[in-house]
């Protein structure tokens, strides 16, 4: 007896036939239900289109049945940047082709603006990324600020935050780079370009603010504004958003976060280093060799360390303090030098290393933004910063270990400087939160000491500031 094949039917019971009628003449008529979006419908129409049925498009996207449902009767109202992904290649459409879809007709943020690729391992921040998506979760902590020194990771924890938020499905993404190269035109590499109306909600007044707040509405959303500067003025355009937008959560980059709400603030400390007197067997569990091995690793995948290497990386990531940026620098650098010639350079020229090849082309000078932030600081607190990284602290019989040479406390900067313990303690916690200073805690005493590239990358900036005085 002949086998019968049975062809699933592309519409189901009560789906509109009109299969064959151009889309522009259908997207008023599509039965997707009462509470379909202009998403939701055309999302349907090019199911339609193609002869598919919602089980055979959830086939080919990999996608739940019940997930294309809920995107094509509105119960879902803001795609997941993978999703869109998925059902573009499952439809046939190109990337053009559905971001024109996603832009035209979805609500709530613009499609495509999830923020910039990144390369390279992510290894350290295991605990500031449960952390910040805890916070963001909460309905009380609707915006985070996270500061610290340049090349300290800022925008790579935020983006890993975004993306396990988006992965979560907790929120869509809308990223806004501020900094330099997007005021210039230069968009973040590997970040899709956002519409320039959304560039210019920091610098073009109300107009460009209400069309966002109008865009949000009350979307769950998380946007991300990495690389503000003091000038963008922040405080109250985050302000201004939290409050009209009732589900919107921020999280903010920023070198220096002047008039952020204080219990915003989440000031990203450079990764650990090693201990002088650490096991060669135990160097590898510390981040800050983790990485810079694993970036050696990419980047020459026959590297294979032996102990002595290890040392010379050890004293790398100490002089380099663990900045993940200067460590990735000084990885591409070992292309021309061995581990043991970086180590050797650093005690001479320590920025040549911490900035990154560019094959000849004219860069800008390394870490220059700690130049400019300490031109921001009082004069108290630039003399501070120097007594803390050129003077020594009197002996004290908690300093029996040479890992704490350059380590002061709160009281100790207070006797050098002959200041009061509040007035030392309001500086240094400025410090701290620009990430200029590095903090360990040692028999129940808090300690802290000015990070290398601070007082080299810096050193003119200090010098300069007490000429013109």
């Amino acid at each position: 007896m002949p086998t019968t094949l049975h062809r699933e039917p592309a519409v189901a019971a009560g789906e509109s036939t009109k299969q064959n009628t151009p889309i522009g003449f259908r997207q008023g008529c599509a039965n997707s239900g009462p509470g379909a979006t202009p998403f939701g419908r055309q999302l349907r129409n090019l199911r339609l289109q193609n002869g598919l049925s919602q089980k055979q498009l959830a086939r080919s996207s990999t996608l739940s049945v019940r997930a294309i449902r809920d995107l094509e009767n509105g119960r879902v109202r803001q795609p997941r940047a993978d999703s869109l992904r998925l059902l573009a290649d499952a439809l046939g459409l190109s990337a053009p082709q559905m971001n024109r879809l996603t832009n035209d007709h979805a609500p709530g943020f613009p499609a495509g603006a999830a923020g910039p690729a990144m390369s390279g391992p992510f290894i350290g921040r295991e605990q500031e990324v449960a952390v910040l998506t805890t916070m963001l979760g909460a309905e009380h902590h609707r915006l985070v600020t996270i500061t610290g020194i340049e090349g300290v990771g800022k925008t790579r924890l935020a983006r890993e935050v975004a993306r396990a938020l988006e992965a979560a499905e907790q929120a869509t993404v809308l990223w806004l780079p501020l900094d330099d190269p997007l005021r210039s035109g230069r968009a973040t590499a590997g970040a899709p370009e956002p519409p320039s109306w959304l560039r210019e909600i920091v610098h073009s007044g109300p107009d460009s603010r209400r069309r966002l707040i109008e865009a949000i509405g009350e979307s769950n959303g998380l946007l991300v504004l990495d690389g503000a500067g003091p000038q963008d003025g922040l405080a109250d355009i985050t302000a201004g958003l939290v409050a009209a937008c009732p589900r919107l959560r921020i999280l903010v980059t920023t070198r220096n976060p002047v008039d952020m709400p204080l219990d915003s603030l989440f000031p990203l400390a450079p990764l650990p280093v090693p201990l002088s007197d650490t096991e060669p067997a135990e160097l590898e569990q510390v981040a800050s060799v983790a990485l810079l091995l694993a970036q050696a690793k990419r980047i020459q995948p026959a590297f294979r360390p032996d102990p002595h290497t290890l040392a010379d990386v050890a004293r790398i990531c100490r002089t380099l303090d663990g900045l993940p940026a200067a460590l990735e620098s000084a990885a591409h650098w070992s292309l021309i030098y061995s581990l043991r010639q970086l180590s050797h350079q650093l005690t001479t020229e320590p920025l040549t290393v911490a900035r990154r090849p560019h094959g000849g082309r004219q860069q800008a000078d390394a870490y220059a933004s700690v130049q400019h932030t300490i031109t921001t600081l009082s004069s108290r607190q630039r003399d501070l910063l120097s007594a803390m990284a050129h003077g020594t602290p009197q002996p004290a019989p908690h300093r029996a270990s040479r890992d704490l040479d350059g380590y002061w406390s709160v009281p100790e900067v207070a006797d050098t400087m002959g200041l009061t313990a509040a007035e030392c303690a309001d500086d240094i916690y400025h410090l701290l939160i620009l990430g200029m200073l590095r903090r360990i805690d040692h028999h129940d005493v808090a300690m802290f000491s000015v990070l290398n590239i601070v007082g080299i990358a810096g050193r003119s900036a200090i010098a300069g500031q007490h000429t013109a005085a």
